[in-house]
């Protein structure tokens, strides 16, 4: 089934992640070559001091740890969720791959933060028996800061 054009400008969200340091060591540690977990951990093997060790960090300018880029995956991607999930749209989540996302990053997240992701559909195109679908999402702190902006492509097959 094709995707409707009148959902483009379709908005999702606010939806609210608190960073915990946890969270962002967890992140670190799974994705950087690391043991995750509490009690047989191990530092990664490719992550940023930074980003997980915090007396480094502490030194460093930023002032404390921080969140690797890639960590906005973990709360960035609410809205575009959403939108291949929702109903109106009438996508056959068994025919959709997640195509692609791109980020421009603005600010540093750190632990602590507050942060309110919205989306919106941007793009709805059919190339053959493909359709895509765009959303365009935004991520901003507790101080009302740009953090993060997404770009979010899924791919259905009809």
């Amino acid at each position: 089934m094709t995707i409707d054009r009148k959902h483009l400008g379709r908005r999702y969200g606010p939806y609210r992640f608190r960073v915990g340091l946890e969270h962002v060591k967890d992140f670190v540690s799974a994705t950087g070559g690391g043991v995750p977990g509490r009690v047989f951990s191990a530092p990664p093997s490719t992550g940023h001091p930074f980003t997980w060790d915090e007396a480094a960090a502490k030194v460093s300018p930023h002032g404390g740890l921080v969140a690797p880029p890639t960590f906005a995956t973990a709360f960035a991607i609410e809205p575009f969720a959403t939108a291949c999930a929702d109903p109106a749209l009438e996508v056959n989540v068994l025919r959709l791959v997640h195509g692609e996302q791109a980020f421009e990053f603005e600010q540093v997240v750190r632990p602590g933060d507050v942060l309110e992701t919205s989306g919106e559909i941007t793009r709805v195109q059919e190339r053959g028996n493909l359709e895509f679908l765009e959303v365009t999402t935004e991520t901003r702190n507790q101080r009302g800061e740009l953090v993060v902006r997404g770009v979010w492509t899924a791919i259905v097959r009809n």
